[in-house]
């Protein structure tokens, strides 16, 4: 069990899917999967849906790494919608004490990124220096609905943010029947 102490959580916010790792069943979400060895992962989620075709299966490729905790929090839309986060850290030999670094990127083109309410740049962000420490991430792009979440940055690691936003729908005004 001393390498198998990786945890991988999985929460759907507003339904149910079915988590598969590497082809074997892990039951439905929310799931905390614990006693993981370090290692490429393959992860799909399967939304739980009386309409079978409504809802597509997506696979999600995440690295745990030791003495870590990685988070799928993903909200799955009709046909190729996501709105959520894939979060995992790997290690980072060559940093700075007291330092972790953040590396993102989103669905959308160019993605500003703003960290703690303050603007960062466009996505994608590479290795992005920070104090260790909690912060709060937002992505906003043009058309998509805004996606926020907390993070925390460690001593010796790089985290890795994957989002998704979900696009607004447009909303067509009626035409005016002008006879």
């Amino acid at each position: 069990t001393f390498y198998q102490n990786t945890t991988l959580e999985i929460t759907t916010p507003n339904g149910k899917a079915l988590v598969k790792i590497d082809g074997k069943e892990y039951g439905e979400t929310p799931s905390d999967i614990q006693n993981l060895t370090s290692g490429k992962y393959t992860i799909e989620l399967s939304r739980t849906s009386s309409q079978e075709e409504f809802y597509k299966p997506h696979i999600f490729n995440v690295e745990l790494t030791k003495n870590t905790t990685s988070r799928i929090n993903m909200e799955i839309g009709p046909n190729e919608n996501l709105h959520g986060v894939i979060i995992y850290y790997i290690d980072d030999s060559v940093i700075e004490k007291g330092k972790g670094k953040l590396t993102m990127t989103t669905n959308t083109d160019y993605s500003k990124v703003y960290v703690n309410d303050e603007y960062l740049k466009d996505t994608p962000v590479t290795n992005i220096e920070f104090d260790t420490g909690e912060y709060n991430i937002k992505f906003r792009s043009d058309g998509f609905q805004d996606l926020e979440f907390p993070v925390i940055v460690r001593e010796g690691y790089i985290l890795n943010i994957k989002g998704y936003q979900f696009p607004i729908p447009v909303i067509f005004d009626p035409a005016e029947n002008n006879e």
